[in-house]
């Protein structure tokens, strides 16, 4: 599966998807001193081959078109203040980056009301402590 991780940080899910079968990440982070720890961790398990790391600002910069590849699942861990969701998730929709079978899951703080446009299709909610995680698809285009 090939895995677009947004607001990756360190990598932790992307690196652990790649441990359990992931064919390619491509990590995504604004933050140049969170990408230097992912670089690290990246090359200290020798994942080069599988990894490749986008430095741009996903909420205003990012073109998702410009990614040239489709994406089997999207992991989202956008900062728990960020109240742009509905923007990015219409920025991904409108974009070339997924299928009728490509998935996301969204990580938000549980005290967050998020509302979600009608193109937008929840499989599934869980909560774990302070958080909750949303697996979700988009609808047909």
């Amino acid at each position: 599966s090939k895995i677009l991780d947004l607001f990756c940080g360190v990598g932790s899910f992307g690196l652990e998807a790649i441990s359990r079968g992931a064919n390619f990440v491509l990590f995504v982070e604004n933050y140049l001193s969170v990408i230097e720890i992912l670089k690290k961790n990246i090359d200290n398990l020798e994942l080069n081959q599988k990894c490749e790391i986008v430095n741009e600002d996903i909420l205003n910069k990012i073109d998702f078109n410009k990614l040239n590849q489709m994406f089997d699942l999207i992991f989202l861990d956008p900062p728990f203040k960020e109240k742009e969701i509905t923007l990015l998730l219409d920025k991904i929709n409108q974009s070339n980056i997924t299928n009728i079978n490509s998935m996301i899951i969204l990580h938000r703080h549980t005290n967050e009301k998020d509302i979600f446009p009608n193109f937008v299709n929840i499989l599934e909610q869980k909560n774990y402590g302070n958080s909750k995680i949303f697996f979700m698809n988009f609808l047909k285009k």
